[in-house]
Formats: structure tokens, C-alpha cells, sequence
């Protein structure tokens, strides 16, 4: 059975699924968000998808879709186990399947994709592939003593930065330099340190995976992403066996590629609907594939 929440998530953090509004939507794809994510964060990409013949779907991971609080307790076994449903899902709508993961749900689509030769490709947004902060890993053997983790606390401009950004993304309205706003975010904002531990065997995993990953992948980074590590995009892409691989990078794109409030979010768009087209094998509807971007470097093997 799909993660139904027992606790309240607004409608567009919610599980969706876009049924192709042109063709007979044979091809499809199962959306994986990250941590600390929702579905919101791909919703107007997969409408984009779907008025060009792909239907796209998009679980709610446990424990997300709202304050970060509701992660205690989850384990990352359950994250897998509800990208599988997705899979199960998208699976019995279409005939064929590419996977799609940002941020950590890369990881998810990757462990999907070795459990699936079948799967056409992945595309990964962001994807992780090391500790996004060093510091994080304390809370391996702190975890226990320690229960939760205060963002705001943390001396990094980048964390901070990640917080309003993830604080806003649960509620616009909120008026971040409100001195009574203030006051709420530690409350807000603390993370389970067990769930953080949870995200960071997650992507341990993915590095068991890597290595040996052949379908076809396209990768997205952006440059200015305040939740990867500096350099970890590039290091897993090297990692990843000679191949059907590319990687694109936007100098001044955040953690949320896919979003229409990144300013690479066409090209993003635009390269990942050109990804499925070119290796399916069913065929999509005839539509402008053009791209014409300055302000991206790209590398392929």
C-alpha cells in the first residue's frame, strides 16, 4: 500500500500522478524527491513531461511533506520499499519505464534500476553522492545522546541558506526576519538525528551502487547548490562506468534544478523530455526538441 501520512500535508506536497495529455502515455516516468523533499518540487516538470507524452509519477517518502520533525523514527528501509510501490505502480500504467531521483532520491532510483534491468534509464537532479557536510557524520555514533540536530545552529552560510530555503518551501507566507518567526526556527527546523543518520546510510549505499550503474543516465548540477558537497557531483560521474552518460552543469542554479524558480529550469526540462525521447523504444509524439542554452557545461562519455 502507498505512505499515507498521519500527519497533515498540504495538497500540492502530495503524492501525484500526471497522465500524458498527448499520445497513448505508454512511456512513463516514477519521480523520486529527496530528503527533506516533497513532490511539489517536480509537479510543474512532470506537467511539462505530460503535455509531451510521458506520464509521470511521484511517491510521498515517509516521514516527508512536512516539518522536518514528522522524519523520526523512519527508517531508509521504508523509503526504499515505498520507491518500490512507486515502481509497481507506474509499472502497470506504462509499457515502459525510466526513473527519475533528485537529491537523495537518485540513490532510490538507482537501487530500483539494479533491481530492474528492464528500466529504461535514469535521470538524477542533484544527486548525492557524499556527506554533504562532514560534520554530519558525528551523528553516526551521537545519534544515541543526541536526539535532534539544529540547522540554525550551524555555523555555515550554505546551511543556513538550505533552512530558509526548506522553511519557505513549507509555508511562502512566513515572514523569515519576523523576530517572532525567528524565535520558532530551531523548533521548526530541527531535523531527528536518527533520520539523518538514516539519509547518510542512504548514501553510502548509493556508493555500493555506482560503480557497477550501466543503464543510461543523464546527470543535472547546479553549481550554487547549497546541499551537495563542492566537487561530489563530479566525482560520481567519473565513478559511473564508461557509457550512455552525461552530466550538465548551471553555474548559478541551486539544489532544485527542476523548479521554474531556477533559472535552468527549461534547460533542464527541455534535455530530460530529449533523454526519454531519443532511448524509448515505443516513440513519443512528434514536438520542438530545440535547445539552445549558452550558460551550461556538459561533458558525455
Amino acid at each position: 500500500m502507498p505512505f499515507i501520512p498521519d500527519y497533515p500535508v498540504n495538497p500540492e506536497r502530495q503524492a501525484y500522478t500526471e497522465y500524458a495529455r498527448v499520445g497513448d502515455g505508454r512511456t512513463g516516468i516514477l519521480m523520486l524527491h529527496g530528503y527533506m523533499g516533497s513532490p511539489l518540487s517536480s509537479r510543474n516538470m512532470a506537467k511539462f513531461l505530460a503535455a509531451r507524452g510521458i506520464t509521470v509519477h511521484c511517491p510521498l517518502l515517509p516521514g516527508h511533506g512536512q516539518y522536518p520533525d514528522k522524519l523520526k523514527g523512519v527508517k531508509r528501509e521504508q523509503w526504499l520499499a515505498e520507491a518500490a510501490e512507486g515502481y509497481e505502480f507506474i509499472n502497470q500504467q506504462c509499457d515502459e519505464v525510466f526513473l527519475m531521483g533528485h537529491s537523495m532520491g537518485a540513490v532510490l532510483g538507482a537501487d530500483l534500476c539494479r533491481q530492474h534491468p528492464e528500466i529504461k534509464g535514469l535521470i538524477m537532479l542533484t544527486p548525492v553522492y557524499d556527506t554533504p557536510d562532514d560534520r554530519l557524520n558525528l551523528f553516526r555514533w551521537l545519534h544515541p545522546f543526541v536526539r535532534w540536530f539544529y540547522p540554525t545552529w550551524m555555523p555555515s552560510k550554505r546551511m543556513r541558506k538550505l533552512v530558509r530555503e526548506r522553511v519557505l518551501d513549507y509555508d511562502p507566507t512566513m515572514d523569515l526576519d519576523d523576530p517572532a518567526v525567528k524565535k520558532e526556527l530551531p523548533k521548526l527546523t530541527r531535523i531527528p538525528t536518527g533520520s539523518l543518520v538514516e539519509m547518510l546510510k542512504m548514501i553510502d549505499y548509493g556508493r555500493t551502487i555506482w560503480p557497477d550503474f550501466h543503464h543510461p543516465t543523464i546527470m543535472f548540477h547546479g553549481k550554487s547548490d547549497p546541499a551537495v558537497k563542492p566537487g561530489s557531483i563530479e566525482k560520481l560521474y567519473k565513478i559511473l562506468p564508461d557509457g550512455d552518460k552525461q552530466l550538465f552543469s548551471f553555474p548559478d542554479s541551486g539544489h532544485e534544478v527542476m523548479r521554474p524558480l531556477d533559472p535552468a529550469h527549461e534547460e533542464v526540462w527541455q534535455r530530460a523530455y530529449e533523454f526519454v525521447r531519443e532511448r524509448s523504444e515505443i516513440g513519443l509524439p512528434a514536438g520542438d526538441t530545440a535547445v539552445s542554452h549558452p550558460n551550461v557545461s556538459s561533458d558525455s562519455a
